[in-house]
């Protein structure tokens, strides 16, 4: 964990642009997003210089706003986040949760493994089967669409299916030399041979491909059966986050 502050901002920048919220507020050196929908990293507060204001007028304004978008008020905790307010957090009775790895990996020469489809936007198709895989519904479903949708950059959305059936998914985002994976998702019923680093190598092939030279992810650290995938991939961790919640 030795990047230099400016690294840590420019990864918390490719994952916004990666990853998009609906909504955003910029409020005195901290990004408030919001989506709705199931993740916690386009619905959070995203502190990410110190302003002018004190810690305790900053998160009363960020809670105020979470109410106004009827979403609970999550504190996203990287190493950018203001002196002390982690400790202000925990004193208003936020817990932890989720903490997160943030890796990184050099892209060495990769082949794109067989029966990988790679779509330059995000088709129905895709769509369709990353929602049955995720299991979503509802508000979920479409907010995940819609985030989807929104992605600015460029990108590639890949899909492997098995017996016809869709068994697993993910997503490159490709910006300034880097590739960010994300959205990494296999069938519950196929798991364990082999399709998580087939549809990773195929990401990181179309990311090279694209003009990335590094790639990034991130992972949670209770997540084994990834960590050790990543780690076999080349991926080593460069700084890590937590969220802060009213449980």
């Amino acid at each position: 964990m030795n990047f230099a502050r400016c690294d840590v901002t420019l990864l918390e920048e490719l994952n916004f642009n990666a990853w998009p919220a609906l909504a955003t507020v910029h409020f005195d050196g901290w990004l408030l997003r919001s989506s709705g929908g199931e993740s916690r990293r386009v619905n959070s507060v995203n502190p990410l210089t110190a302003g002018r204001l004190g810690l305790d007028q900053k998160i009363a304004s960020a809670e105020s706003t979470y109410r106004r978008w009827g979403r609970p008020t999550v504190f996203r905790m990287t190493p950018l986040a203001d002196d002390g307010l982690d400790e202000a957090l925990a004193a208003r009775g936020y817990a932890i949760a989720a903490p997160t790895f943030v890796q990184t990996a050099p892209l060495a020469p990769l082949i794109a493994g067989d029966g990988v489809r790679v779509f330059a936007r995000p088709q129905r198709a895709w769509i369709d089967a990353a929602i049955g895989l995720r299991g979503l519904g509802g508000e979920a479903a479409d907010v995940f669409a819609r985030q989807h949708g929104a992605v600015g950059i460029e990108a590639r959305w890949a899909l492997v299916l098995r017996e016809g059936l869709p068994a697993a998914v993910g997503v490159v985002a490709i910006e300034r030399g880097w590739a960010g994976l994300h959205g990494i998702y296999v069938a519950s019923s196929a798991r364990r041979h082999g399709l998580g680093r087939q549809i990773s190598h195929a990401l990181m092939g179309h990311g090279q491909q694209l003009g990335a030279h590094r790639a990034w992810l991130q992972v949670e650290q209770r997540n084994a059966p990834a960590l050790r995938l990543y780690q076999r991939l080349g991926f080593t961790t460069a700084y890590g986050y937590h969220h802060r919640i009213i449980p």
